[in-house]
């Protein structure tokens, strides 16, 4: 479990990111860092109920296939959890087949994304569903 705040200041929204995989965790967790936002860190679905209990999240982003719990027992977890009321939840998961996204959507989440999105799309995905404006693209100059 981690949290470290990148940009004083410019705080934007507090981020549960629960994804076993620790690099790609680490890359999106600093996409995420350096948009201003709070981030907290899940290595497992079971540190993902917890965070989501008691650090009050504006976005959950959680991978379906996790140990201790996997994305689908989170969230079936966290619908019976008055903490979890009014929390985003998007799935970000390598599996894309029509029932995994269903079974998520039937549980709640507001958005389902494969994994092979780009860092900048991935960004501009977490704004969007936060209500903030995606930073412009920059172009070489």
């Amino acid at each position: 479990m981690q949290s470290i705040g990148e940009s004083p200041g410019k705080v934007t929204a507090t981020i549960v990111l629960a994804e076993d995989d620790a690099d790609l965790r680490c890359i999106l967790a600093g996409c995420l860092r350096r948009e201003g936002h709070v981030v907290w860190e899940a290595c497992d679905g079971g540190e993902a109920v917890n965070l989501v209990r008691t650090r009050a999240p504006a976005l959950l982003l959680l991978d379906i296939w996790m140990p201790v719990l996997n994305g689908l027992e989170v969230l079936e977890h966290l619908g019976r959890a008055s903490e979890a009321v009014g929390v985003t939840v998007v799935v970000l998961s390598n599996l894309g087949d029509a029932d995994t996204r269903l079974e998520g959507f039937a549980l709640g989440v507001a958005d389902y994304w494969t994994k092979d999105v780009s860092l900048v799309e991935f960004c501009a995905r977490v704004q969007r569903l936060l209500g903030m404006a995606p930073a412009p693209p920059s172009h070489p100059g």
